[in-house]
């Protein structure tokens, strides 16, 4: 079984996270911004960290960052609304902009989000 690390600050969001892995089985670790997730990360090792990225504090870019210090195997999902600094917050956002290994823009779907953790912990869909 997967373990998988959820980090969102908007508690609605991450509830919503959670009933979505909880079905597939996944071992599921909640914080709810990422000065509690990096050091949830200190602590263990995680297959998989959903992170959102702009959250007060640690943002999801110093999660990842430290994450991939800590284990060269655990694998990033980066979830945003886009910059909220932006007029057009989604434009030109992926992966390459966070360190992450796949981005996944708020609001999505279900299948997207399970689709996503299915491919970045080599699952079949």
């Amino acid at each position: 079984m997967a373990s998988i690390l959820i980090i969102e600050d908007v508690p609605a969001v991450l509830l919503s996270l959670r009933i979505v892995l909880d079905g597939p089985g996944y071992q599921i670790t909640s914080a709810t911004n990422g000065t509690s997730g990096l050091a949830l990360l200190a602590a263990q090792a995680f297959d998989l960290v959903i992170t959102d990225i702009w959250m007060p504090g640690a943002s999801g870019v110093d999660v990842i960052r430290e994450g991939r210090k800590k284990s060269s195997t655990t694998r990033f999902l980066a979830i945003t609304g886009g910059d909220p600094n932006s007029d057009t917050p989604s434009s030109g956002l992926s992966q390459q902009n966070f360190g992450a290994d796949s981005v996944l823009i708020k609001p999505f779907e279900k299948a997207d989000l399970l689709r996503a953790v299915h491919q970045l912990l080599n699952e079949p869909a």
